[in-house]
């Protein structure tokens, strides 16, 4: 029981309810921005620090290509391939809301600041844009699928 007092005790002193709603509105404005500049973005929802990204098939062409082949070999790869370059390139752990969803979703920390939105927003950003090129997070996914296709497999003794 002590822990649990100290818990609340820690919720009401800091205010991390009162900020949780800050900063999801924060976050949320700041992703319904980016929504404007990446095609591939279906919709943002949430409340609170609770928030999740759908995606949908994107209107750019180079991109479009990238998206029908990874949903060839499985549904939700895109979101996969987001998720591996938030955390390989820019240290962010966020998850696929769901096997066969084309969602991210995004459970940051109570304490988190503006600038921490900030930095998870253009990371975000940084990736979609990357999704564009070539060689990419699109080649990186593929490359890696590669590599481990190729591996020999351990042998059973």
């Amino acid at each position: 029981m002590a822990c649990g007092l100290a818990t609340l005790a820690v919720i009401e002193d800091e205010s991390l309810v009162e900020n949780a709603a800050r900063m999801g509105d924060l976050l949320l404005s700041k992703l319904e921005e980016l929504k404007q500049r990446h095609s591939v973005i279906k919709e943002i929802r949430g409340k609170g620090l609770i928030l999740a990204v759908e995606f949908h098939e994107p209107k750019e062409m180079t991109l479009k290509l990238g998206w029908k082949a990874l949903h060839k070999m499985e549904t939700n790869l895109f979101t996969q391939m987001i998720v591996s370059s938030l955390l390989s390139r820019h240290r962010i752990l966020t998850q696929v809301a769901a096997h066969g969803l084309d969602t991210l979703k995004i459970l940051p920390p109570l304490m988190i600041t503006p600038v921490e939105v900030d930095k998870f927003v253009t990371a975000l950003d940084s990736v979609l844009r990357d999704c564009r090129k070539f060689p990419g997070p699109l080649w990186d996914l593929g490359a890696n699928f590669l590599r481990q296709s190729l591996r020999k497999p351990a042998s059973v003794a």
